[in-house]
């Protein structure tokens, strides 16, 4: 049944439903592997791969148990639901984690909303700082502050929900809620939980390693002077600009470091959603992926000691930027050593490969299954790709008409690049290619 599915993906090539295929390392043979590999490159877009043992990995310590854990399926874009036991709101919101960042760096003031938001964590221009750990405090603080304001939404919107649509059809369908007598909005369902999606971890990771390394490191610039840079989206500041996106290790270049700065705000934001009382009586899930909101938030957004400049649109979901390394290899091996336990409500992981003109069918799938395969051995959780080139996609925007079933992977979920608007297409074509 799952080659048919796989056959009619391959022969349709639409949008929905979105296809997520499990794969289990030491079970799942590698012909069904090269399969998934073979079908992307045919719909240029999908299915997404998901790796059963990191997401076993992550599951296990929301008390799940091992039989029900084993049956979860993709919920939305990835994230992980038990089927028919589990309410588990899998996209309660979608936090812009670049916000807290832009606070710290201001004192609890966010600078494009031109509004004093957060607590007041020191001024940077009056040496507030004189750690890197100190700013961690305060972009956390900061973080929490957004965080906490999220919750208390969500539980009014929870309580407003149970009250006024609950929802006695879908609770027939989900174990536990007949037996309690409880709809599933107040709690009925075997297992409860809320998700989250955080968005902008790279440029979040990034802009930490070059204020940690340029600033208290190696003291190249005083923090003052860095955030003079950032303030003026890096004009008159061009040498201070190449230097970042060439000379720090980044996310995704291969970094021990910049690996453990990422597992860093991973397992802060893991432990503090996870600490949070839940409505339901469930817990909070963490994960980092971005639907299309990676876009909409950096147009909202000023420059990133990252050097990312003001308005461009953040990483899709934990991708690395491209500035980072030129090798694929770098990034699937930095993505796959984040800790798997602080990514349950999962990650989407982008990236746009292009085979040769030259090569073979036969070459190309056996290079994508070396790459997906490795990934996943070595802990990867999750990757979905696009097997389109960026002339092809250039050539769309100016001829749509062309192009009307081209299949594109945004982050989590397809769409036909000729239905999106201009922001998202030019993204994609700016996304990293690399040659497999």
């Amino acid at each position: 049944m799952t080659y048919i599915f796989l056959k009619v993906t391959e022969m349709l090539s639409i949008r929905d439903p979105n296809v997520n295929a499990r794969y289990h390392p030491g079970i799942n043979s590698d012909n069904y592997l090269k399969r998934l590999c073979e079908v992307n490159p045919i719909t240029s877009a999908t299915p997404s791969m998901h790796n059963d043992i990191a997401m076993m990995t992550a599951l296990r310590e929301m008390g799940y148990k091992e039989n029900d854990m084993r049956n979860w399926a993709a919920t939305g874009c990835v994230e992980p639901t038990l089927c028919g036991k589990h309410f588990g709101h899998t996209n309660m919101q979608m936090m812009n984690m670049v916000a807290p960042l832009e606070m710290a760096l201001n004192n609890g003031w966010h600078p494009v909303m031109n509004w004093k938001l957060g607590p007041e964590t020191g001024e940077i221009e009056r040496g507030a700082f004189k750690t890197f750990d100190e700013f961690f405090g305060a972009f956390t603080q900061q973080f929490k502050f957004l965080i906490d304001q999220s919750i208390e939404y969500n539980h009014m919107l929870g309580a407003a929900h149970q009250h006024i649509r609950p929802t006695p059809l879908l609770s027939s369908l989900i174990a536990d809620c007949t037996r309690k007598g409880r709809d599933v909005t107040k709690g009925g369902a075997v297992y409860n939980s809320s998700g989250t999606a955080l968005i902008g971890l790279a440029d979040v990771t990034d802009s930490l390693m070059v204020i940690k390394k340029l600033v208290f490191d190696d003291k190249k610039v005083t923090f003052a002077e860095l955030k003079k840079a950032v303030d003026s989206n890096f004009e008159n500041h061009p040498a201070l600009h190449a230097y970042v996106t060439s000379k720090v290790p980044l996310f995704g270049s291969g970094s021990d470091e910049a690996v453990a700065m990422a597992n860093r705000v991973t397992k802060w934001a893991h432990g503090y959603f996870d600490s949070l009382p839940h409505y339901r009586g469930g817990k909070y899930t963490t994960g980092f992926w971005s639907m299309s909101n990676h876009v909409i938030f950096g147009n909202l957004t000023n420059a990133l000691p990252s050097g990312r400049l003001a308005g461009k649109p953040f990483t899709p979901g934990l991708t690395p930027q491209l500035c980072a390394s030129r090798s694929l290899l770098d990034n699937i091996k930095d993505v796959a050593r984040l800790d798997p336990k602080n990514l349950n409500n999962n990650i989407a992981f982008n990236v746009k490969v292009v085979p040769s003109p030259n090569d073979t069918r036969e070459k190309t799938v056996n290079d994508m299954f070396s790459y997906v395969k490795t990934y996943f051995q070595l802990g990867g959780m999750q990757m979905q790709m696009n097997v389109v080139t960026s002339e092809t996609l250039s050539d769309a925007m100016a001829h749509p008409e062309n192009y009307r079933n081209l299949l594109v992977r945004i982050s989590g979920y397809n769409a036909y690049f000729v239905t999106l608007n201009r922001d998202m297409q030019i993204e994609l074509i700016e996304r990293a290619e690399y040659g497999i």
